[in-house]
């Protein structure tokens, strides 16, 4: 890297929280740590249950924006080596799977080195982004060794490519603010026909309060007077409709399949005790959430 790209870099905008976007700002129930982990440095604590970052201690590593998967964490990640549409081994830390899955689906598809065998860290990184590639349907990424990084051009091929150079400095000099792309690590962007989420609602224990619609940062829940429905396209696994939900009625688990819609009827009812209008994912649902709690409520004080 040139000394003044070095000195672009330096300018970039610190990283930040952005308070509108984490689950731990959205509610108190959240236990989100995922930037906390990510972070060798210790630059992110928490203050009053939501994360903060100290900029004093922040390397701009770029670890926390991957990690978060709600895109919460703003700034722009360190660049990575590329060579003729081919990604290169170096001696730092390998990208994530989500990265190298992102890579892929933009075009990148070899690794290379120049050394005769790539390290375990990157072995095992290769190996596991590979294992997810299949599971997506898409072709491994490939490998080579001993690789020379060097390249000549003709005159008109040099000339072409400092007309390149140049509008990819122009693009440089842009404000930082306007570079972020913590936006592009939203991996499911990048693979419309798959899900890498499952969520299950179970019927008997839902009563229908609607936080997961009204919380989700992906919108995924969607509540008619037919049916829920949720899209499992958008999840990005952030676990905030599990662990809100009052009556731990939402389970969340990994997985990667082709995309589906999943559906639950929904039936309106009238309560039998205070006669109002209730929806409820049960058909045999005789009263509403809030008489059926007051109900249980004079029974357990009746047994005390």
């Amino acid at each position: 890297m040139g000394f003044v790209e070095k000195w672009m870099e330096s300018l970039d905008y610190e990283y930040e929280v952005l308070s509108s976007a984490c689950v731990r700002h959205k509610s108190p129930r959240s236990t989100c740590e995922k930037c906390l982990a990510a972070c060798q440095e210790g630059a992110i604590i928490l203050s009053q249950g939501k994360p903060v970052i100290d900029n004093q201690k922040c390397r701009e590593c770029g670890s926390c924006i991957v990690a978060c998967p709600v895109q919460a964490v703003s700034g722009i990640l360190p660049k990575k080596d590329f060579f003729q549409n081919k990604i290169i081994a170096t001696t730092v830390k390998p990208p994530s799977p989500k990265e190298l899955l992102i890579y892929h689906a933009k075009g990148i598809n070899t690794i290379a080195c120049e050394e005769k065998e790539f390290s375990l860290e990157w072995k095992d990184m290769v190996e596991e982004v590979n294992s997810l590639l299949c599971k997506l349907g898409r072709t491994p990424f490939m490998t080579e060794t001993e690789t020379s990084f060097e390249d000549s051009y003709s005159r008109r091929e040099l000339f072409s490519l400092w007309k390149k150079e140049g509008q990819s400095f122009v693009r440089q000099v842009t404000p930082a603010k306007w570079r972020f792309n913590h936006m592009d690590l939203d991996v499911t962007r990048y693979y419309p026909d798959h899900q890498f989420f499952d969520v299950t609602i179970d019927r008997e224990k839902c009563s229908l309060c609607k936080g997961c619609e009204v919380m989700c940062p992906k919108t995924c829940f969607k509540l008619d007077d037919t049916g829920l429905t949720i899209n499992l396209q958008s999840c990005s696994g952030c676990q905030l409709c599990q662990e809100l939900c009052p009556e731990k009625a939402i389970t969340m688990t990994s997985l990667i399949a082709s995309t589906v819609m999943k559906s639950y009827d929904v039936y309106t009812k009238m309560c039998s005790l205070c006669k109002s209008s209730f929806q409820t994912l049960r058909e045999h649902d005789e009263s509403c959430p809030v008489c059926k709690n007051r109900k249980a409520g004079y029974l357990n004080s009746q047994t005390c």
